[in-house]
């Protein structure tokens, strides 16, 4: 256990890697950057990303470890006179699960599954690219993230913009919708104190509410019944890297930039301020000026899996949280809801999770 700790430790110091935790983490061929097919790992060991089991109520659960699929890639002036397109999916074998369409030169989004009842394709969401976040120009890096949450949650994020919109919430206690939600497809920072993910004073009527996407991938197969994850563009775009696991990535042009990586995985976090909590935060520390509000729940990882600095260009050695996998040593704990089964009835019950840590004792 020290000796993993260590490796931890010497990696942020150092900044030698560009993820941390994850599976794979490769840099594509030339062959490989306009399409890759990436077998994803233990897809056909049953159970292995899941896991079963009863409590002390003798209430069946199962919970699910979530996964992380990030691509990088940049735009490039050659193009053949095909549009620029960036398309990503989950498959089981040849069957699509949950895949989104990027088209730049006309500046949408659209999200597909296979439908459950009818098994033809259909269009679950759509929406705009933000050109504040997204020019498409030649040069220009680009990232595209796949948080899969659960069976039926999955949240596509484009340069830090989610791919999807409007929120519900519901009961923790019966998992039943309390209400909905609808959020802009545009980003705001002034706008009111309510975006993606996100309600402010809901009254006390909803303090014991969840949100969570409004929209469930209501595929034929579940988010993890993949097993593959394919990607490919057309045009001016070209992939460059892929990662994958239960992990933090980040681009390969942030060497000894820990600032600049804090504030990257920021941008996609689940983090969830309101403009009052941001403004204080920035006056607090500094070094936090380039924060956004996050992304709620349609966001990548929790906020406080962001690497600690030293300064602005270290990396502290001593990160106190990374975010870890089914394998790493659990210390600390926070609420959790999973899907349980009582008396043939599904509900949403809260659990205690223990949260991996790099911390010594």
């Amino acid at each position: 256990m020290i000796r993993s700790l260590v490796v931890v430790f010497s990696l942020f110091l150092t900044c030698s890697t560009y993820s941390v935790g994850c599976i794979d983490d490769f840099d594509l061929d030339a062959k490989d950057r306009q399409g890759y097919d990436y077998r994803i790992p233990h897809s056909n060991e049953p159970g292995y990303w899941s896991e079963k089991g009863i409590d002390d109520e003798l209430t069946k659960f199962t919970v699910f470890w979530n996964r992380n699929f990030y691509i990088f890639g940049k735009f490039i002036g050659e193009s053949n006179g095909e549009d620029t397109t960036i398309s990503a999916g989950l498959y089981r074998g040849k069957e699509l699960i949950y895949k989104t369409v990027i088209n730049c030169d006309r500046g949408t989004w659209k999200n597909w599954v296979l439908d459950r009842k009818t098994k033809q394709k259909r269009v679950l969401l759509h929406g705009n690219i933000q050109k504040n976040l997204t020019s498409c120009k030649a040069g220009e890096d680009f990232d595209l993230i796949l948080k899969n949450d659960n069976r039926r949650l999955a949240n596509w994020i484009f340069n830090a913009q989610p791919l999807q919109h409007d929120v519900e919430f519901f009961s923790r206690e019966t998992n039943k919708v309390l209400f909905d939600q609808a959020v802009s497809d545009k980003y705001t920072d002034t706008g009111p104190d309510i975006y993606e993910g996100r309600k402010i004073d809901l009254g006390s009527q909803f303090t014991e509410a969840a949100k969570r996407p409004a929209v469930k991938v209501d595929s034929k197969y579940s988010t993890f019944a993949a097993t593959r994850f394919e990607f490919t563009a057309t045009g001016r775009a070209v992939f460059s890297r892929l990662a994958f696991g239960q992990c933090n990535a980040w681009p390969k042009n942030m060497e000894m930039q820990c600032q600049k990586v804090r504030t990257w995985i920021q941008h996609r976090s689940k983090a969830n301020f309101t403009a009052g909590n941001l403004a204080g935060l920035k006056i607090a520390d500094p070094n936090n000026a380039n924060f956004t509000r996050g992304l709620g729940v349609f966001g990548n990882n929790m906020y406080f899996f962001l690497p600690y600095c030293i300064t602005e260009k270290y990396f502290d050695f001593f990160q106190p949280k990374i975010h870890g996998n089914k394998f790493l040593p659990l210390k600390l704990v926070r609420k959790v809801f999973i899907l349980t089964d009582t008396n043939g009835q599904k509900v949403y019950r809260e659990f205690e999770e223990k949260v991996p840590t790099a911390t010594l004792r």
